[in-house]
């Protein structure tokens, strides 16, 4: 399937939103094969939680960025989600007093846009600290891992259930492992949560590096496919070839990509056609990534504009700020703004992961006559 432009489609249940990705520390209590080590992997417990003054001035800088790009944005898209994770982060020692200051610090943006508060979490923790966080937290995004023990997977359904039973959002993302029995392992926990009513979207696998790969057999593609259909909505079957190499191993993510919440896509302007499963390669594309996403790493300060493409301003690949110099971020942000000249960032990267669903096309003049639907002119 090749195609010039894709946004998100219209989906009155699943808005376009501005993701505060916020990583608020790295250490984590599963240590998962498909979770990269290491300050840019998904956790390394060998560095410390960040301190809560620090956590508390990030908030600030946050909300105030944010604030610039909900000044740019049309009514219907005033809507931001932050994303408070880790590593885990619900196992922060001032996790619950964070959350509070959240709420309190939002007050003063209340009536300019709307606020949710999500989490990404294993859900793997007691349940007395999930009692105090429930009451925090719109919407609890939980990740469902293969790997762990039969102990923690037994906690993990009970605190699913409490998180149910005390009304609050939730929604599971199943990681689908291409080992046998733990493909089987993910398929039962799906078949859990779907007699438990509970919303969830499995997930492929990607790899890691080239020694760490994560390829699917041709059973597991046929699966893949079966999904990705049932989940596309259009007059065709036109998703890309999931192709399948010659010891019988596909490498999904290199035949194409779900949007990570689920969100079905839009190809070249085709309103009326809504892709689930597309091509992912995007080199030279220009893309509004800046405009619906901000990724925090709290442990080192740096901000970039996505936690997986983490394209600049500069066409390089790297951070657009740090925390210790947030003023100058906010005021590049500022004047660009009093000038209408918020920048357009080109990719360079050769796959696109998180970030997929940003309008994106292949030459400036449809870039910008697409973004004449998200932006104030």
């Amino acid at each position: 399937m090749t195609f010039n432009t894709i946004e998100p489609s219209i989906d009155p249940k699943n808005k376009i939103t501005f993701l505060l990705d916020w990583e608020l520390t790295m250490k984590c209590n599963l240590d998962c094969s498909y979770c990269g080590t290491g300050l840019y992997g998904g956790h390394d417990n060998s560095i410390k939680h960040s301190p809560l003054p620090d956590c508390l001035k990030t908030i600030d800088f946050m909300f105030r960025y944010v604030d610039l790009y909900m000044k740019t944005k049309i009514r219907g898209l005033k809507y931001v989600v932050l994303n408070v994770y880790g590593g885990e982060s619900l196992h922060h020692p001032h996790i619950v007093p964070i959350l509070n200051a959240v709420h309190e610090k939002y007050k003063k943006y209340q009536s300019d846009w709307q606020l949710i508060i999500t989490t990404t979490t294993n859900a793997i923790v007691s349940e007395k600290k999930l009692l105090e966080i429930i009451p925090l937290i719109n919407e609890f995004t939980v990740s469902y891992h293969v790997e762990c023990t039969s102990k923690q997977k037994e906690q993990f359904r009970k605190n699913l259930l409490i998180i149910k039973q005390q009304d609050a959002r939730v929604k599971c993302i199943v990681l689908m492992h291409p080992d046998p029995k733990l493909f089987d392992d993910a398929n039962n926990m799906i078949d859990w949560l779907s007699s438990h009513d509970i919303k969830h979207l499995p997930r492929q696998l990607d790899h890691l590096d080239s020694t760490t790969q994560f390829n699917y057999d041709s059973q597991q593609v046929v699966w893949f496919n079966n999904l990705y259909n049932a989940k596309t909505y259009r007059a065709e079957q036109s998703h890309p070839e999931l192709t399948v190499d010659i010891n019988g191993n596909t490498d999904l993510s290199d035949s194409g990509r779900a949007c990570c919440g689920g969100r079905q896509l839009c190809v070249d302007q085709n309103y009326r056609s809504r892709e689930f499963f597309v091509n992912n390669k995007f080199t030279n594309w220009y893309c509004s990534v800046n405009h619906f996403f901000l990724y925090i790493k709290q442990v080192n300060g740096e901000i970039f504009t996505n936690k997986d493409c983490k394209m600049n301003f500069n066409g390089d690949i790297g951070p657009i700020g740090t925390l210790d110099h947030s003023e100058d971020l906010l005021d590049y942000t500022q004047q660009n703004l009093k000038n209408n000249t918020l920048p357009t960032i080109q990719c360079k990267k050769s796959r696109c992961l998180c970030g997929l669903c940003a309008p994106k096309s292949i030459d400036l003049p449809t870039y910008n006559t697409i973004m004449k639907k998200y932006q104030l002119q």
